[in-house]
């Protein structure tokens, strides 16, 4: 019984969090656009370079426009994105449900010992292929949504981002929930990043050690002459190669001969985009206030996790990619709305927990069934109805940032009626000399 009301008051309190901290990252989320000049910011965006269709004269600029009909969109949507979208969610569930199902005959197996064990390698095998498959799957589909996206041909790039999560956020909700590899890949994919790194460090000193070699043959061969001029840099091949070279390269140094961080970048690949890194913190924020109920573990764990990826991700910025450039916004946009969704969907599934665990029965022992889901319907509105309060009563633009803006607001007219003023005053004078 004390576990049960534990796990009802747990539930209730997780609700309260995700509420409060979404209302909390929208208060942080408007200092911060107060302070980089983007909370009023008009996003007016320009048509986007991969925009295609045919030229038509526009009615506003009176120039030839690129224009692509809606009813196109629309088709393509309805024929092909839905279906397509549609299909792979299917078929990777069915692949879930399947693996899930060998799992369990194979434990069976094992357990009436028709099957060898392996060293455990046999009852590892279900596992291994369901994260082939979720990955694999989960890469084809990220692939697939950026050709539909892309053939759905938006002019906004806050529409095209719109749509992409969208199709992301489908797609994430089921493979990720019901597998956990992620992390075991992004610890190969840190290990591969680090590795690469420190190959590159010790090419450089591989490439240090033989142009000091080199340095010294040549100055065996004659003293070396003093020049205070500096000299053009050269590539490390050309002077290892190169044997016509003046006795006044010897003063080159293998500091002047390394590369600026701009031709290091220019080697790395390109940070594509900010999906990726979003749509895992919003599956990690659905793990928390979905399944820490059963797992209350989860929030610690992830938090954990967090301290870290903080570190990896500053070496992936730093070290492997190349340095994306920032675009000014007021907000996350969608992601917003998802997790604020998510919030309504996690009273529901946790409503339905507390039904399919049997808390409300061992509770209240005689209840009959109908009045046991009368009470978690209710249960569900009113704290559905509770969160909407909280979001209502709370502010999420700060005092602070309301008064500032207020005063800049002030002094913007201020100036503003100086400004007529002057403009008046000029006015006149020059009228009154033209009189004279």
């Amino acid at each position: 019984e004390l576990d049960d009301k534990l796990f009802v008051i747990n539930a209730f309190l997780n609700i309260i969090w995700a509420t409060g901290f979404l209302i909390f990252w929208r208060r942080r989320q408007a200092e911060l656009a107060f302070k980089w000049n983007t909370l009023d910011m008009e996003q007016i965006e320009a048509t986007r370079s991969a925009y295609t269709g045919e030229l038509r004269r526009s009615s506003v600029t009176h120039q030839n426009e690129v224009y692509y009909p809606s009813w196109k969109r629309l088709l393509f949507r309805l024929f092909v994105t839905i279906p397509m979208i549609g299909i792979n969610i299917v078929l990777v569930s069915f692949l879930i449900l399947l693996i899930i199902r060998f799992q369990s005959w194979v434990d069976r197996q094992l357990k009436d010992g028709h099957l060898p064990h392996l060293m455990s390698l046999t009852e590892l095998f279900p596992k291994i292929l369901l994260a082939l498959v979720t990955t694999i799957f989960s890469d084809v589909y990220k692939s697939v949504c950026r050709w539909l996206t892309i053939k759905e041909n938006y002019r906004e790039q806050q529409k095209h981002d719109d749509q992409m999560v969208g199709k992301l956020f489908a797609e994430a909700i089921i493979p990720y929930i019901v597998s956990n590899t992620r992390l075991s890949v992004l610890i190969q994919m840190s290990k591969k990043e680090r590795a690469r790194y420190a190959e590159r460090k010790d090419l450089n000193k591989e490439l240090k050690r033989i142009l000091d070699e080199w340095r010294n043959s040549e100055l065996d061969k004659a003293e070396r002459q003093k020049d205070n001029n500096a000299y053009t840099t050269k590539a490390v091949d050309d002077i290892l190669t190169d044997n016509t070279l003046n006795r006044r390269c010897s003063d080159i140094t293998f500091e002047s001969l390394s590369l600026s961080q701009a031709e290091i970048e220019c080697s790395q690949p390109k940070w594509e985009d900010l999906y990726e890194d979003y749509l895992e913190m919003v599956i990690q924020f659905g793990y928390i206030i979905f399944l820490s109920t059963l797992f209350p573990l989860a929030a610690f764990f992830s938090l954990l996790n967090n301290i870290i990826e903080i570190r990896t991700d500053a070496f992936k910025l730093c070290m492997i990619y190349q340095r994306p450039f920032s675009q000014r916004v007021k907000d996350i946009g969608h992601w917003q709305k998802i997790m604020e969704y998510m919030v309504f969907a996690a009273i529901i599934i946790n409503c339905i927990f507390c039904s399919t665990r049997g808390v409300v029965r061992r509770l209240v022992p005689d209840l009959p069934f109908a009045a046991e889901i009368f009470i978690l319907v209710c249960m569900e509105h009113l704290l559905i109805l509770l969160c909407k309060v909280i979001r209502s009563t709370i502010e999420y633009v700060p005092h602070w940032v309301r008064v500032e803006k207020s005063i800049m607001e002030h002094r913007r007219r201020e100036a503003l009626k100086k400004l007529e003023c002057d403009a008046l005053h000029l006015k006149e004078n020059r009228s009154h000399n033209y009189d004279e």
